[in-house]
């Protein structure tokens, strides 16, 4: 008896895109039609992502390697949560209004890319982990990560972390965000001072302190929400604690 291939073979009417180092432009992929999608070192160049969900048949879009590039695409709408964002470089795209909870960008770069609308369980890095840096294709020390306009969104849990360049980003600039510059050296400060206050405060304040610690490591300035769901502290004590991270 014959023993099984290891990878199913496509059945007849089964339709399958296989793409390699190849360059696609002005696709629209809410018109494609197809059961299963393999590719790898492809540019895709101004092609249209909107409102599409990332399921199964979409899945390796953005973990081929070598890594593909997505330039001057948009994804307004489209549902990318619990994304593996793999090493894609994002150049000149836009993400108004898109789903990106929990999505994985440790290895991803953004250049120029526009975000709008509430952002929720997302972070940033300037660096990928060790781990990762020694599958990158092609290798690279750092993320490039710069010229991104975050202004019109809604940073509801986001963080950006090793040592990712916030000046050379655009965030909100309203009374619901707050920017901390200095942020490690204000936390020790900060810690000092909320020793002092009333058990009923200092116990949640102390809490997200070091949540924020350990949510914003090896960043010096920190741009977040004055108050979010995901810190467990009522919203006064949240904006108590910001404004005196902003002033001590």
């Amino acid at each position: 008896m014959s023993q099984p291939d290891s990878e199913p073979k496509p059945s007849d009417d089964e339709r399958v895109v296989a793409l390699q180092r190849v360059t696609l432009t002005a696709v629209d992929f809410r018109r494609a039609r197809f059961d299963k999608f393999s590719l790898g070192g492809c540019l895709f160049d101004r092609c249209d992502f909107r409102g599409l969900k990332l399921d199964r048949r979409l899945a390796p879009l953005f973990v081929a390697l070598p890594r593909s590039v997505f330039r001057n695409c948009n994804f307004d709408g489209a549902d990318l949560r619990r994304a593996l964002f793999g090493q894609s470089r994002f150049e000149r795209s836009t993400f108004d209004d898109a789903r990106l909870d929990g999505s994985q960008v440790e290895s991803a770069e953004f250049i120029d890319c526009r975000f709008a609308g509430p952002l929720d369980g997302v972070t940033f890095y300037g660096a990928p982990s060790s781990a990762e840096a020694k599958l990158l294709d092609p290798p690279r020390r750092r993320n490039e990560f710069h010229g991104n306009d975050f202004r019109d969104a809604e940073l509801l849990d986001v963080a950006f972390v090793a040592g990712i360049d916030m000046d050379g980003q655009r965030f909100p600039d309203d009374e619901l965000h707050v920017r901390v510059e200095g942020f490690q050296r204000r936390l020790a400060k900060a810690r000092a001072e909320i020793k002092n206050w009333y058990e009923r405060e200092r116990a949640p304040a102390m809490v997200m302190l070091a949540t924020l610690e350990a949510r914003w490591r090896d960043q010096d300035v920190v741009v977040a929400r004055r108050w979010t769901p995901r810190i467990k502290a009522a919203d006064r004590v949240q904006a108590r604690v910001w404004e005196l991270l902003e002033h001590i």
